[in-house]
């Protein structure tokens, strides 16, 4: 089917069976969403615009991504289209490829039973979008945008609560935090307005929170790890992160309490997520905060970035390993310094090293050293060079000769290589 441009007016749907207010030009124009508008519309089918899209359009934000809903069963989107794929056929997901950009399309459905806390287990396609908006997570979620005739349907009064700073469950919060778990952490994250400050929950959400902490044990520890990630970095993470301290939620994914005032700290660091999870759990010891990692599962470089902060907190350099101290940590100083601050310790000496550079290359090489000491290839050269290299960084030497010099000094005919110095900190 022709795609439809800017000055095309798109064909209409099947109208929505909840009334709309008329609020035109709510979305920017994107044309390979409208041309999967515009083709579920001519083939008779109803298609609404759902969820985040619409939410971020009312707060003024250009959505980064388009959600789409449909009275079109799943095999008739796949009909409809020619690159389809059948992501979550069996709950009426159908990504949809136009032109460069993908889209999910699901169908409009009524649920039963959430025997694992998570998903569904009957699932039936349906009409309504009404009812399909009312089994969603929040009022500012519960929206849906009829592109084609430029209404809003807001059964459920999502775009009020927006208004209000409200977060609100559709219906009864106790019951659709029940359906799914994640709905708690996602609930938390929500809070977070950003720039605008913070969404409070209101006292039925509240209760239903602290009530359904449980649910959680049945939510992959993936999806909750991502969900916390994204509340660490927030803005107000230090109001959403004490909130979460204070509702039980926090200590339960964590497994360790944590103190009540290490929360107003987490505000003063940029929004860097190694940074403020080594400050969260300065309070832990490092074997600790490895657990706790390995157990929600964080990445690899997560897990040592956030161990190396950790140390960082608790621990300075002395007077003469300054240069070696900057050349290992290069512009994580900067980062060191800012979490000695927070917590109220002297970082003058941290500061002092930022005189010292960051790019230092070893002045001799293998040939060099083989030829100086008569060693071969192996683990005794390659040992001496890191000495030297050290040596090198120390003292801040800049010639070749002053490393001969040091090497006339040093005592590396005797004692194991293994236990010689090496270039690191500590």
């Amino acid at each position: 089917m022709e795609r439809v441009s800017a000055t095309q007016i798109m064909e209409e749907g099947r109208p929505a069976d909840t009334p709309g207010v008329e609020m035109p030009g709510l979305l920017p124009h994107n044309e390979d969403l409208m041309h999967v508008l515009h083709v579920l519309s001519a083939g008779g089918y109803g298609v609404w615009i759902v969820g985040g899209a619409v939410r971020d359009s009312i707060l003024g934000k250009i959505p980064s991504e388009y959600d789409i809903c449909t009275d079109a069963t799943p095999d008739q989107v796949i009909e409809s289209f020619e690159q389809t794929i059948p992501t979550g056929k069996q709950y009426g997901t159908i990504t949809v490829k136009s032109g460069q950009s993908m889209f999910e399309v699901t169908t409009l459905r009524t649920e039963t039973g959430y025997g694992d806390g998570r998903r569904p287990d009957v699932v039936e396609w349906g009409t309504s979008l009404e009812i399909d908006l009312s089994r969603r997570d929040f009022t500012m979620n519960s929206m849906a945008y009829d592109f084609a005739r430029g209404l809003l349907h807001d059964p459920f009064g999502g775009k009020s609560d927006l208004s209000s700073g409200k977060l609100c469950a559709v219906g009864d919060a106790h019951q659709r935090l029940s359906e799914d778990g994640l709905r708690i952490m996602r609930a938390y994250r929500f809070m977070d307005r950003q720039e605008k400050g913070v969404w409070y929950p209101d006292n039925n959400l509240s209760s239903a929170l602290v009530d359904n902490r449980s649910m959680l044990t049945l939510v992959s520890i993936e999806r909750i790890w991502n969900e916390l990630c994204r509340i660490i970095v927030g803005r107000n993470a230090d109001v959403v992160l004490s909130r979460m301290n204070k509702d039980g939620v926090l200590s339960a994914i964590i497994g360790y309490p944590l103190p009540s005032n290490i929360f107003e700290l987490v505000a003063k660091l940029p929004e860097d997520l190694e940074a403020r999870i080594a400050l969260l759990l300065s309070n832990l010891k490092s074997n600790e905060v490895e657990d706790v990692l390995k157990r929600l599962k964080a990445s690899k470089k997560v897990l040592n970035r956030s161990k190396k902060l950790h140390f960082l907190i608790h621990n300075t350099p002395d007077l003469h390993d300054l240069r070696i101290y900057r050349k290992e940590l290069g512009e994580e100083v900067s980062t060191h310094i800012n979490l000695r601050n927070i917590i109220g310790e002297d970082t003058s000496l941290i500061v002092k090293s930022l005189q010292y550079p960051i790019d230092i290359n070893c002045l001799i090489d293998g040939d060099w050293l083989m030829e100086k000491t008569g060693l071969g290839p192996g683990i005794k050269l390659g040992r001496l060079k890191d000495w030297l290299f050290r040596i090198q960084i120390e003292r801040g030497y800049t010639e070749v000769s002053q490393i001969e010099t040091a090497l006339c000094t040093t005592s590396w005919t005797h004692g194991d290589p293994n236990d010689w110095p090496k270039p690191k900190w500590p």
